[in-house]
């Protein structure tokens, strides 16, 4: 667990009352960006640590900004330093959803699908929309994961793969481009007073229909019934009148497995650096995922290539 900077320290004490306060690390994600629990006497908040990424700090401002308008559920900000580097933040509590249990499925993913429809409609002038090459490029570091587990692939296999990467991009390119938080998942979703709140929003963008419905329904830590994903995907596409029925799973399927590609390019990367060690064990987890994606949309040759990973 990493600590909070002396410079972190001081910008706390010149925004919070004067009372002692104590600091605590949250977990460490897949990003530049750290988080602490700041802790006073009567009431706790959390900071964002953003030093290493500004460009992510003024994102985050705006979409909150965005989200607050539309009447989505997320923190509010309390204060941000001059340069920055620090956000004070509204504390959610503990109960993120990837650690708690869900007791009613069916209402969580109606609750869950209201917040999502409310981003579809959010303007869509002042977003970046993501391009052909930036989706390519979120996969390029995939392969490296056959050199991270010594696993050995041959030339033509190798090929296979590359062809894959563009054959995923070339299909979420076709799809519907929506406003897309692009980490949908309960890992970024806390419950406070009986309302979801929605966290590491600062990636929005316009992007494939796809990302954000993957990221729910096929997360790396829970296999959900699949008549509940049915009932609620069914639900969400009568809702939404510019989804198709007898395309949406494809592009949920398609999505998957760009975004398992994609994360797990992410992992070994900070593995090899020697960061994120406390994700190792998600790494199996979202290859068999990927391997499902594969099979749902009939890739069967790059299917049983990624199996030898596994």
């Amino acid at each position: 667990m990493i600590s909070p900077s002396p410079k972190l320290i001081d910008w706390a004490q010149s925004v919070l009352p004067p009372d002692n306060f104590q600091i605590y690390p949250l977990r460490k994600e897949a990003s530049s960006r750290d988080y602490f629990r700041v802790k006073l006497e009567t009431e706790t908040f959390i900071i964002m640590d953003s030093e290493k990424d500004i460009e992510s700090a003024t994102k985050f401002l705006y979409v909150n900004k965005l989200f607050k308008s539309a009447n989505i559920n997320c923190p509010t900000i309390h204060g941000f330093s001059d340069d920055l580097s620090y956000i004070l933040l509204e504390d959610l509590g503990k109960e993120v959803l990837d650690i708690c249990e869900i007791s009613n499925l069916d209402t969580f993913f109606k609750n869950i699908l209201m917040e999502l429809k409310k981003i579809y409609l959010l303007p869509t002038e002042t977003l970046s929309k993501i391009s052909y090459n930036e989706l390519l490029s979120q996969t390029e570091s995939f392969l490296n994961v056959f050199i991270y587990k010594d696993k050995k692939i041959d030339e033509k296999e190798r090929s296979n793969l590359q062809t894959m990467r563009r054959h995923l991009v070339d299909a979420l390119s076709l799809q519907p481009q929506v406003p897309s938080h692009s980490d949908f998942e309960r890992r970024n979703m806390i419950k406070k007073n009986d309302k979801i709140y929605l966290i590491d929003f600062q990636d929005l963008h316009v992007g494939p229909v796809g990302i954000d419905l993957a990221s729910l329904f096929y997360d790396h830590e829970n296999y959900y019934d699949e008549k509940i994903i049915q009932t609620s995907v069914e639900a969400f596409v009568q809702e939404n009148d510019f989804l198709e029925k007898e395309k949406i799973y494809n592009y949920i399927y398609t999505a998957l497995a760009h975004r398992c590609m994609r994360i797990i390019g992410t992992f070994i990367n900070y593995f090899n650096e020697g960061k994120l060690h406390n994700r190792k064990n998600d790494l199996e987890k979202f290859l068999k995922r990927l391997v499902f994606a594969l099979d749902m949309i009939n890739m069967n040759i790059e299917r049983d290539i990624i199996k030898k990973l596994i």
